[in-house]
């Protein structure tokens, strides 16, 4: 399978569950709501950042692994501080 199929379709998916998401926030006005839409825009925004990496080659293969990284730093961050949200 193509990679560039993989890298589109996770980012639709991600920007799908993350408006979704945004979309229930707004309705319920929940902490938990808004850090699980901040997760899932994390997760888009590293898929924006995967897409253009593999067309348009702007980082370099260590620094795409640092960005990369950091961006699953932020995604677990947020993912574990909607869980602990009362």
């Amino acid at each position: 399978m193509d990679s560039g199929f993989v890298y589109a379709f996770v980012l639709v998916f991600s920007l799908v569950l993350a408006s979704l998401a945004f979309l229930s926030f707004q309705q319920s006005r929940s902490q938990k709501g808004f850090l699980t839409a901040m997760a899932f825009s994390l997760f888009a925004a590293k898929g924006v950042l995967f897409s253009i990496q593999l067309f348009a080659q702007v980082l370099q293969d260590d620094e795409i692994l640092l960005v990369s990284g950091l961006f699953d730093l932020g995604i677990l961050a947020t993912i574990f501080a909607a869980t602990l949200k009362r």
